[in-house]
């Protein structure tokens, strides 16, 4: 697959994708054929994706951030080749390979400070689940805190400490005890002011001075688990104290600080993992997505001893770091040391905070922009004043482009743009001035 740029011709979806997409929406659960993007992939190549009907697309998704290194990189997939020829599969929780150690060391080698046990996991939603049982466990107390806005995974627990939308979790949130939730601290979004004399962020002030207050005794809390850069819920960064302030909450009340890098980590933030941006130390921390480099599924959970010292809860899944995923993972770490991605990730960011402050300054209902890392966001709004959500608007963008060749995230909040991390920085920008244009279309 050679391509120069995107090459679309519409309607779309095309003959061959309709024809395909209806016989789908006959066989499939409703709620997964219904959520279907308007084409049916037959390749990809690095940031490009060609459906069926010879459509060819700019990836500006990256398959939910879980793609970092463009698609099929060759270096990941011939290591997870070799590996899956050799060792075919085996259930790392009943017999060690040759694979696990090396990653579990590279891992710790890389990770923040005080992170010093590695368990294993299939995906990211199983280390979100995991991460809450250890937290449990490890303190002996039930509830845990999330944030509204944050997403975490769609099943049991991940789901129940996530709360990005009510919708996500209908049906077994009542079912699932032992979470409160607080809204994320948004600096565009956020109802609480920092008071005089607190923590010195409104959020942590709240949790302090309200939620531990009147609603949660601090003793029953096992700790806090927190997404550092909103992934689906907006590609927000909290403001500048909020981490300070959390730490401090942490300390003084014993709780675990749990951290999800499941989209925000492996690079896409910036540096390695998004906490290193704020030098946040955090107890635990769960992996997943980009860990595999986008060729293999493959999730785990970093801790400290308080965190994971112990052996007496089981965890995982039989599929959980098996060979080709483990080789999949320590080249991704490879290709991270051998390779200038991070540099290109930090010109991708100055790419996008340029062409989003100007599409924000030509245009009355975008409300804000953001750009944190290959993170990036337009949040449309109907009033700049009441801060009035979009929609409808957003996902007319969201259509437009991709009939231009241009694939971003319609997400509950914002466009979301969360490119590869190796993508062109030039080619970023064109995609921003197709976004720019369309936007003007769609008022």
């Amino acid at each position: 697959m050679t391509v120069d740029g995107p090459s679309v011709t519409p309607p779309l979806p095309g003959p061959r994708s309709r024809e395909l997409l209806e016989r789908m929406d006959a066989l499939l659960y409703p709620g997964l054929a219904h959520g279907l993007g308007p084409f049916v992939i037959r390749r990809k190549d690095g940031s490009f994706i060609e459906d069926v009907d010879g459509n060819v697309f700019l990836d500006l998704i990256s398959g939910m951030a879980s793609v970092p290194l463009g698609a099929a990189n060759e270096r990941i997939m011939r290591a997870a080749i070799d590996a899956h020829a050799g060792l075919g599969m085996e259930d790392a929780h009943f017999y060690a390979h040759e694979y696990l150690l090396p990653l579990a060391e590279q891992l710790l080698a890389i990770a923040p400070p005080g992170l010093a046990r590695v368990d294993i996991a299939l995906n990211g939603t199983e280390a979100v689940e995991t991460m809450i049982r250890f937290m449990r466990r490890a303190t002996g107390r039930p509830i845990v805190i999330g944030f509204m806005g944050g997403y975490h995974g769609e099943a049991g627990t991940a789901g129940a400490v996530g709360a990005e939308t009510g919708d996500l979790s209908a049906g077994y949130r009542a079912l699932m005890p032992g979470f409160v939730h607080v809204p994320y601290p948004n600096p565009y979004r956020t109802p609480f002011e920092p008071r005089p004399g607190g923590t010195g962020d409104g959020t942590v002030d709240f949790i302090r001075d309200h939620l531990l207050f009147h609603a949660v005794d601090p003793s029953e809390v096992a700790g806090i688990v927190i997404e550092p850069v909103l992934g689906s819920g907006g590609c927000v960064a909290p403001p500048e104290g909020f981490w300070t302030a959390l730490a401090g909450l942490c300390d003084e009340f014993g709780f675990l600080l749990g951290v999800d890098e499941v989209k925000c980590g492996y690079g896409r933030s910036g540096t390695m993992f998004a906490v290193e941006r704020w030098d946040v130390r955090p107890d635990l921390m769960a992996l997943g997505k980009a860990m595999g480099g986008g060729v293999m599924p493959i999730g785990a959970v970093l801790g400290t001893e308080r965190a994971m010292g112990f052996d007496d809860l089981s965890t995982g899944s039989t599929w959980s770091w098996f060979p080709a995923s483990c080789a999949a993972a320590l080249e991704t770490l490879a290709v991270f040391r051998d390779e200038p991605v991070l540099e290109n990730v930090r010109a991708i960011e100055a790419v996008g905070r340029g062409s989003l402050d100007a599409i924000a300054a030509a245009d009355e209902g975008v409300g804000e922009v953001r750009a944190v890392g290959c993170f990036q966001a337009i949040e449309l709004v109907r009033d700049r004043a009441t801060k009035e959500r979009d929609a409808d608007r957003q996902e007319r963008l969201a259509r437009g482009i991709a009939e231009r060749g241009i694939l971003a995230d319609a997400s509950t909040t914002s466009l979301n743009v969360q490119p590869s991390l190796v993508l062109e920085p030039d080619r970023l920008r064109a995609a921003y001035d197709v976004i720019a244009e369309v936007l003007a279309e769609v008022r």
